[in-house]
């Protein structure tokens, strides 16, 4: 097979024509990696080559504008990628992306984690199971929840600064029940959250003396 012809198509792109017939269109950067110049004799493994490094380059590139966006977990990164070249290809870059400091999957679950149980107020299982959605391990998810400590009364605060007016206003105790599980659905244990809200209950009554 030989390369007939290269056209120009888009600022370091160029279209590759091969036996007289388009074939594809790559960087100039791999063009002259593979030696793709007019009237070069090339074989299959040649080109099948040229287009790995092609999708290579694509996905490094998608993967630097992701992570310029913001933090990715490897995972996270890979499955992206993974959306437009192959999970080889995916899976190499997001790898190599770690190597180069750009992921860190330790750093950065201790970042969500703080604002999981911090700013959104939630429990441990809930914030465990947040970064496990972002492409954490189990394993680093739990280390890094497990890293932040909250105020004491942090529980107490949120139920006063969301709830007081409600429970102010709770005459049969249907919604203690109700806030009981909304603190659950954040992953606070039953007896935790029951707490915080008794605690709270209590003010009120004081209050109202």
């Amino acid at each position: 097979m030989t390369v007939t012809r290269l056209e120009k198509v888009k600022d370091t792109r160029w279209k590759v024509e091969v036996d007289g017939e388009y074939w594809n269109i790559l960087d100039a950067e791999i063009i002259l990696k593979y030696h793709l110049k007019p009237g070069a004799e090339v074989d299959e493994q040649t080109l099948a080559a040229a287009l790995r490094a092609a999708e290579y380059r694509r996905a490094r590139e998608r993967a630097l504008y992701l992570l310029d966006y913001r933090e990715h977990s490897r995972r996270e990164l890979e499955l992206k990628l993974a959306r437009n070249v192959s999970r080889e290809v995916a899976a190499a870059v997001a790898k190599r992306m770690e190597q180069l400091g750009l992921v860190d999957d330790a750093a950065y679950a201790r970042r969500l984690a703080r604002k999981y149980i911090l700013e959104k107020n939630q429990g441990p299982r809930r914030a465990v199971l947040e970064l496990r959605k972002k492409g954490i391990d189990a394993a680093t998810a739990a280390a890094a929840v497990e890293e932040v400590e909250p105020e004491e009364d942090a529980l107490c605060d949120y139920v006063r600064r969301k709830y007081s007016r409600a429970l102010a206003a709770d005459e049969d105790g249907s919604r203690r029940d109700k806030t009981i599980r909304a603190l659950m659905r954040l992953g606070h244990g039953y007896y935790d959250a029951a707490a915080a809200v008794d605690a709270v209950i209590d003010e009120l009554n004081q209050e109202d003396e």
